[in-house]
């Protein structure tokens, strides 16, 4: 599933929910329906969680219904079975009642009647749910399916010729609804472009069916991006009549040209027009299969901010009129009119006129409360001065919001001195009024930081807080934005920026900042090699940032790309506080750099042996990336670098690593020579040593009371965010040595492990609500994977099957016994699978009926080779229940599934066998003031299977399945139905 929406609403985060039954439909007819959504683009989600990459989503079942622009519900045969199925028709009803949302329901191979009937099918589900002793929900399921069985959708999927048709016929409804609900670009913030945005429709003569490109020429900061996105989205919707099989806007080609290579650009852009994720060709010619696709495709393309160095693939994508299907439609948006050949229909945009322009500056520049009749004249001559360019005018406007009149005045006589290029001269007087410190960051930005990430900008700053405040001021002022947590910067202002910088010096060295390859050092050959002497940065004592890299997308096998050092090499800027040298060619940094202010090290497939020789201090290190270096054999000491926080040493041949007080991330994958590993730090909340096929024990547990302050009972009757969870993952998969002659010991060990485990996310999540200020205790969960094949013994609940029922009496909802949890284990075979824990909690108090369901879900990080064991805690605290007026005993239902990792669909594999154990807190009896963590010391009785008989209350036996069948989509939700007393 993917996490943005077509809609606009800041609440809205998928454009579709599906509901299906999984046994009926999830490997046919609903993964045709996903595959189909995805082509067109539409952002969905399904309950195999499929994320979008670089980018991880929340569990929350309950979110993603409510969050969704339109559900669709594929009802089948056996849909009614499932009470998961019914709850999720409930609430999407609901939200259709509440939201307005749009509800498309498919009754794929079933007659809406027998399901507003109820029969057939439908009838044979309720005679078994009405069989549920307690089971108040049964008369809202008939209402629902009642009522979804008059909503307008697709009624008779047999009056299709096959599944493929109606598929389709799917996908284009809801695109179109999608289309319908969009809001358009806001082009009432631009004022003055409707004309312009109507001239340009009028010009791709949408009637005719040739194809035809239209450039969008103009200066920087005119206003060519927002028109062509207007264009863009008013030309795709319906109102036109346009269907388009294939559509794509390109944003920025000349920045992401130059970070990540024109062809890429290119390539993402023929994949989006078909629906393809997987067409990089890599080469200017493009075979003829992909051809032969776009002519058969009407495409709406706009490619924005194209410049010389895309003329090429420029080329090879519009050079002819005759690559794409009729009735096609190309945009370009360019600053440089020769960039447009000769098929293209060229419109040069115009600034404002003087009466618009004059109303986007009052827009920035003044409050509707003062707007007085003297400072608005004075807005129509600072106007005048932007000659209708709209980023002038609104940084300008910015620049005077809030300003006295003196300040207005001072800044007119500051635009009279300007002559030559104007446009660049009034940007700069914005620049110029701020203060040093905020010029600093502005010219960082435009230099270094443009596109990143803001939480990676501010990591590596001596004063991080400091800086969101001071982000803030520049977004205040139009010279920035941020969005989606990335710092952007119009390309004019970077421009400006740049420029600054190089007008400094003619010396690129005596610059402040250094970010062309070119400046960077004076000679080059053929961008493919860089020899530095020994004392190549003896005099940049005060640089701050060093990186050299290459692009994440590029194959890193084929990359020749070399930076040469001197064996010699002695010097490092004294002022460092982030380096990144891709391919580092030393055994160790120079001698001579004492890395007293580095804050990030970045040395991936680096040849570095250790980081320094002798003994340093590296107090303000706090992220170490060495991965893929692989003759690394040793790290600095704990005294060296005593506030290191994150520490990649994959794929290197370290052997041993101590312990670091502070350290919350630690990767070993594929470290081969890693054999053993010291006590791990308190506070470490990752740790993945997956293929360390030499690791012979598990670390020490570190040394921490096992006790309880009963301060923690605090946050017990605090809700817990689950969209905020902590998670802790320790991940030993693989290490198989593990498993030799110590696989007893471990698991012996496994119980004290698990208790100081959960201790430490006790407290975890007791310090993170004390630093904030929400109402919320964020849910701490972890998960211990290691070879085995074996339940430790101290699960009681336990069961070659799944799923399992676990009984709770009254005594856990006490005050003095505090109920928070659970501890789970499976026991899984080889393969390259995951884990999916599903659980329904049920309880009855003598007012309501509750209902609380989740999920839970593992992956190893690699295909594994043998029996796994993997030990976890879910927290439960919290979550509505009530205290004492408990009337009859709680129950909770554990449904434990094998997944195939790549495909997340059921795998052809079982569970080796399962557990789980409630997890308490208790008063401790020697020591005042204080509480224990135990696990449930009950009898197998309270361990029940849900297939009884009727009138049946207690099994003799921990094996058992559900007679409910396979559980549909759930994540965390609460229901609460009221029940009559008598």
């Amino acid at each position: 599933m993917a996490s943005s929406s077509t809609n606009l609403n800041a609440q809205s985060k998928f454009d579709v929910f599906l509901s299906f039954r999984g046994e009926d439909t999830r490997t046919g007819f609903t993964s045709h329906v996903v595959e189909a959504l995805r082509r067109k683009q539409i952002q969905f989600f399904i309950d195999n969680e499929e994320l979008r990459r670089g980018e991880e989503i929340s569990p929350a079942l309950l979110s993603a219904i409510e969050t969704s622009d339109i559900s669709i519900i594929i009802f089948s045969k056996n849909y009614a079975s499932s009470t998961w199925c019914l709850d999720e028709l409930v609430r999407i009803l609901d939200c259709k009642k509440r939201n307005g949302q749009i509800v498309v329901p498919v009754f794929y191979k079933v007659d809406p009647s027998d399901m507003r009937k109820q029969m057939g099918s439908f009838g044979e589900a309720f005679v078994h749910h009405e069989r549920i002793p307690c089971e108040v929900r049964v008369q809202k399921w008939r209402d629902s399916l009642i009522q979804a069985s008059n909503i307008s959708g697709f009624h008779d999927s047999r009056s299709f010729r096959n599944d493929a048709e109606l598929v389709e016929k799917i996908a284009e409804d809801i695109s179109k609804k999608l289309e319908d609900m969009a809001d358009p670009p806001n082009v009432d913030g631009f004022v003055g472009f409707n004309s312009q945005i109507e001239r340009i429709k009028s010009l791709l003569c949408l009637e005719l069916d040739d194809v035809r490109i239209v450039g969008i020429w103009g200066m920087g900061g005119i206003g060519k991006t927002a028109i062509a996105e207007a264009v863009f989205h008013q030309i795709s919707s319906r109102e036109y009549s346009n269907h388009f099989d294939g559509k794509c806007f390109m944003r920025n080609v000349r920045e992401e040209s130059r970070k990540m290579g024109a062809l890429y650009v290119r390539d993402e852009a023929i994949s989006r027009v078909l629906g393809e994720s997987n067409l990089k060709r890599g080469t200017l010619t493009i075979n003829s299969y992909i051809w032969k696709r776009l002519r058969r495709s009407k495409v709406l393309v706009v490619l924005d901010d194209v410049d010389d160095n895309f003329i090429p693939e420029l080329e090879s994508l519009v050079g002819q009129l005759n690559l794409y299907g009729p009735g096609s439609r190309i945009i370009i948006t360019t600053r440089n009119r020769g960039v447009l050949g000769v098929n293209s229909i060229v419109y040069k945009v115009k600034g404002l006129e003087h009466d618009k322009a004059c109303e986007l500056f009052c827009r920035k520049a003044l409050s509707r409360k003062n707007r007085s009749d003297d400072l608005l004249e004075l807005s129509k001559k600072v106007a005048c001065y932007a000659d209708g360019n709209p980023l002038a005018l609104e940084v300008l406007g910015s620049s005077l919001r809030q300003k006295s009149k003196k300040q207005w005045y001072n800044k007119l006589h500051d635009l009279t001195l300007i002559s030559g290029p104007r446009i660049y001269k009034v940007l700069k007087i914005s620049y110029d009024e701020l203060t040093p410190k905020h010029r600093k960051i502005f010219l960082d930005i435009a230099c270094f930081f443009k596109g990143e990430q803001v939480d990676n900008v501010t990591r590596i700053q001596d004063k991080p807080t400091s800086l969101c405040y001071e982000l803030e001021f520049l977004v205040d002022k139009s010279l920035i934005t941020i969005s989606s947590n990335r710092l952007q910067m119009h390309d004019l202002l970077q421009e400006m920026g740049q420029t600054i910088v190089r007008e400094e010096s003619e010396e690129p060295g005596e610059r402040s900042r250094l970010w062309d390859h070119e400046d960077v050092y004076d000679v080059l050959t053929k961008n493919k090699e860089i020899r530095l002497g020994f004392e190549a940065f003896e005099n940049m004592s005060n640089l701050k940032w060093l990186k050299f890299y290459i692009p994440e997308h590029c194959d890193l096998s084929t990359m020749s790309f070399t930076v040469l050092l001197d064996q010699v090499f002695k010097y490092l800027p004294a002022k460092l506080r982030y380096l990144h040298w891709h391919g580092y060619p030393l055994k160790t940094l120079p001698f001579y750099f004492e890395p007293e202010y580095l804050i990030e090290l970045n040395l991936p497939y680096s040849k570095v042996q250790q980081i320094w020789e002798g003994e340093k201090e590296a107090l303000n290190l706090k992220f170490v990336d060495l991965r893929n270096s692989q003759f690394l054999t040793r790290i600095p000491q704990p005294s060296e670098i005593p506030n290191l926080r994150k520490l990649d040493l994959r794929e290197t041949a370290i052997e041993n690593v101590p312990s670091l007080p502070e350290l919350r991330y630690l990767h070993l994958g594929n470290c081969k020579m890693l054999q053993s590993l010291s006590e791990l730090p308190l506070f470490l909340e990752m740790l993945i040593a997956s293929n360390c096929k030499r690791l012979q024990s598990l670390p020490k547990r570190p040394l921490c009371p096992q006790e309880l302050d009963t301060s923690i009972m605090e946050i017990l009757p605090v809700p817990l965010r689950q969209s905020s969870r902590v998670f802790m993952n320790f991940n030993f998969s693989n290490c198989l040595k593990l498993n030799e002659n110590r696989n007893i010991e471990i698991l012996a060990d496994s119980k004290e492990r698990m208790q100081d485990m959960i201790v430490q996310s006790l407290k975890q999540s007791q310090q993170a609500f004390r630093d904030s200020d929400e109402e919320f205790a964020h849910a701490v969960e972890f998960t211990l994977c290691l070879p085995g094949s074996e339940i430790p013994d101290w699960f009681i609940h336990r069961s070659s099957e799944s799923p399992i029922t676990v009984a709770l009496p009254r005594k856990y909802f006490n005050k003095k016994r505090k109920f928070i949890g659970f501890a789970f284990c499976v026991v899984i075979m080889k393969s390259e699978i995951e884990v999916l824990c599903r659980y329904r909690f049920n309880m009855r108090t003598r007012s309501e009926a509750i209902h609380f369901d989740g999920q839970w879900r593992f992956s190893p990080d690699v295909s594994i080779d043998s029996d796994h064991v993997i030990l976890g805690f879910f927290p439960f605290w919290n979550v509505g229940l009530p205290d004492a007026d408990i009337e009859h005993p709680a129950s909770v239902s554990f449904f434990f599934y094998i997944e195939n990792k790549k495909a997340r669909l059921p795998a052809p594999y079982r569970l080796r066998s399962c557990g789980v154990s409630p997890v308490h807190l208790s008063p401790n009896k020697t020591k005042l003031n204080t509480c224990t963590l135990e696990f449930a010391a009950s009898t197998r009785e309270e361990c029940s299977h849900d297939k009884m008989p009727a009138g049946t209350s207690k099994p003799s036996t921990c094996v058992g399945r559900s007679d409910d069948g396979e559980l549909e989509p759930s994540s965390k939700r609460i229901r609460r139905d009221q029940v009559n007393p008598d």
